[in-house]
């Protein structure tokens, strides 16, 4: 049984000062400390249960965060389908308050993308809840009631409530014990397809000579591990076939995102209508906007789809952020690192997708000056984002937490500091630093200046 004092907690909403979060493998609720201290009489236990005290020293305590769209970090990739690879990059990303994360694969040659796909499919510890199941959180504001509000202090009801006893449901293994791959920090929720379904103008760092039109049927068999698609829906032609491939992606639970498109506005709603919900790094690799031709930019901030936000200051512009920040809804923006191996290393050379990097200056770029993703950490992300808009930190922390679980069907299990969900949490300061993290339960990371 674990503790955690003297912490903000955030919210959706708000920022709770003077509550403890009390947690075990899952979150147990928050209480007063004049409850705590009430029920740990003896000094060492709760309610007969041994306990541990994090001090959190007056800093945020939030859910652990969620990164949706990454490729590589710390010297690792996705496309090198090796477990180690995606261990080094579990133990790395822990130490940036991401708690969960969708390993992201590359326009590489169908064999290659087969490998990292069964890597990632061995690594996944998570089963994802379909989308079209529709339950209230346990901890929405409706919920809260009268007592919460009023000094953070649930009913000793609401406490046995939240024994995570059989009524909450926890993380569904995706395999048997024996089979599970036990990655030693951030838990992998799936895989994320960029590629090869795209348009060879807006590439970016992909290699065009393994860009393919859209098809779901290879990779039909990889309908559990695939999470999110991008799609350039003007390679296809015909909207109907666009309305098929939707169509079939939906039926298995993927998302689609339209990214790396030439699509001009009508093409990119049309898509929309049709289903496709996600936009992949908003601004990047797409039609911009112009005022006589809006393009896929515009149609994102004209519909109500989902877009990531690369927030490392060269892929956005800050005006941009903050032009975003205020015509989005809160709910549709996701802060997302697409970064690459380089993610955490010197500069240097580096590599992806095959191709040759050179990072130098806080860029990591091919050697025709294109950007080839980012090497930003999900939590200066959040710091630049938050600065460039004045975004509030209930308002970041959803945008890498509670905005993704949705998404993906899991907002009961993570992303949210709510009874019965999986003890993921990390704890910052104002600089967005990360003190601790916790996954399940165990502190993977504590800063070592702290």
């Amino acid at each position: 049984m674990h503790a955690i004092v003297n912490g903000r907690i955030v919210l959706t909403d708000k920022i709770l000062d003077g509550g403890v979060l009390l947690f075990d493998k899952n979150i147990i609720g928050i209480v007063s400390r004049e409850t705590l201290d009430t029920a740990w009489a003896d000094g060492q236990s709760w309610k007969g249960k041994p306990l541990d005290i994090t001090d959190a020293g007056g800093n945020y305590v939030a859910p652990g965060f969620i990164n949706l769209h990454i490729h590589g970090c710390n010297g690792a990739d996705t496309m090198d389908a090796a477990e180690e690879s995606l261990a080094v990059m579990s133990r790395f990303l822990v130490q940036t308050g991401v708690t969960s994360f969708l390993p992201t694969t590359m326009t590489c040659t169908m064999d290659t993308i087969y490998k990292a796909l069964e890597r990632v499919r061995a690594s996944m510890t998570l089963i994802t809840r379909r989308r079209d199941e529709k339950r209230e959180p346990v901890l929405s504001e409706k919920n809260l009631g009268k007592e919460i509000k009023a000094d953070l202090k649930f009913s000793e009801n609401n406490l046995k409530r939240c024994s995570c006893t059989g009524e909450f449901e926890s993380f569904d293994n995706k395999m048997g014990e024996e089979q599970l791959c036990k990655l030693p920090g951030a838990k992998v929720l799936g895989a994320y397809l960029e590629g090869p379904f795209i348009s060879s103008t807006y590439k970016g760092a992909q290699n065009k000579d393994n860009i393919k039109l859209a098809d779901f049927v290879p990779f039909k068999e990889f309908a559990d591990v695939i999470k999110i698609i991008v799609l350039a829906p003007e390679t296809l032609g015909d909207p109907e076939q666009v309305k098929v491939f939707i169509s079939q992606c939906k039926d298995h639970n993927i998302i689609v995102s339209l990214g790396h498109s030439a699509a001009d506005y009508d093409t990119a709603m049309q898509a929309i209508m049709a289903g496709a919900s996600h936009v992949t790094h908003l601004c990047n690799a797409m039609t911009g906007l112009h005022h006589r031709s809006p393009g896929l930019l515009g149609a994102a901030l004209d519909s109500a789809v989902t877009c990531e936000l690369i927030a490392d200051n060269l892929h956005v512009h800050p005006a941009v952020q903050r032009l975003i920040y205020h015509t989005k809804d809160i709910a549709e923006i996701e802060l997302v690192t697409d970064s690459m191996r380089a993610c955490g290393m010197a500069d240097g050379l580096s590599e992806l997708g095959g191709q040759t990097v050179i990072v130098e200056n806080g860029a990591a770029r091919l050697t025709d000056g294109t950007l080839a993703g980012s090497i930003v950490t999900l939590n200066r992300a959040m710091a630049n984002f938050r600065n460039n808009t004045g975004a509030t930190i209930p308002e970041v922390v959803r945008m890498v937490t509670e905005n993704q679980a949705q998404e993906l069907g899991l907002f009961e299990k993570i992303g949210i500091l709510s009874p019965g969900a999986a003890a993921d949490v990390t704890i910052f300061n104002d600089d967005f630093v990360i003190l601790h993290t916790f996954v399940d339960g165990r502190e993977v990371y504590k800063n070592p200046d702290i």
